[in-house]
């Protein structure tokens, strides 16, 4: 069976998935973390910036260390470092294409929160396309590739995992998708994070490319 036809349910990461990783929001992002630790935690900005790539590093998310090891509030967080210049981030036609041609469900698993996600897919052209948006809110916090979300938005969606697939551009993310029975799709995005394994992951990745709106167009024309 081709991978089109096994497949009903699309699930896809939002930054540096659906949108070009040299956007320079994860940037911004990055920045804004770094200012609100140093601000709230009462450091200097390089000691906060090392801070928040071990919490990264060690928790999937600066947030989820920032919570457990400082006790700062979610939404606080949220809201603050999401205060961004979206105008930079501009839609793929090619990609957007292929996706209104996929059929079946389409979903967005995102380790930002809801707003993020509904501001980008603005500057996307994909307001209102997607089903369903599951954010690091609704995973109560516990971010990718912990596996309890994983579990949690297959029941909540009542997703069959073995006709649905998952594309991230970071790999371990991509390792529970497998586990719980998803197809994993690694967007490669021409970079590696630091806190990603890529080696540890490559034998959960089903398929790999490096051009989404390629491989979903050979998805389309029974290609794959």
């Amino acid at each position: 069976m081709k991978f089109r036809d096994k497949i009903n349910t699309w699930i896809f990461d939002l930054d540096n998935t659906l949108y070009s990783a040299d956007s320079g929001i994860f940037q911004q992002v990055h920045k804004l973390m770094g200012e609100f630790i140093a601000k709230n935690l009462d450091m200097n900005l390089s000691d906060a910036k090392k801070l928040q790539s071990k919490y990264y590093k060690q928790h999937g998310t600066t947030l989820r260390g920032l919570m457990d090891n400082h006790g700062v509030e979610a939404d606080y967080f949220l809201e603050e470092v999401h205060k961004l210049d979206y105008s930079i981030v501009s839609p793929n036609k090619n990609l957007n294409y292929e996706l209104h041609k996929l059929e079946g469900r389409k979903i967005i698993y995102t380790n930002a929160n809801e707003k993020h996600a509904l501001d980008i897919l603005d500057r996307i052209d994909l307001t209102n396309f997607f089903d369903e948006i599951f954010d690091i809110k609704m995973a109560n916090y516990i971010p990718k590739p912990e596996i309890n979300p994983y579990n949690q938005i297959i029941e909540l969606f009542k997703i069959d995992a073995n006709s649905s697939a998952m594309f991230d551009d970071i790999a371990k993310n991509l390792v529970p998708a497998k586990k719980v029975g998803f197809t994993p799709v690694w967007v490669d995005a021409g970079y590696e994070n630091f806190s990603d394994d890529i080696a540890a992951s490559k034998e959960y990745l089903d398929f790999k490319t490096r051009d989404l709106s390629l491989f979903l167009k050979d998805v389309n024309e029974g290609k794959l």
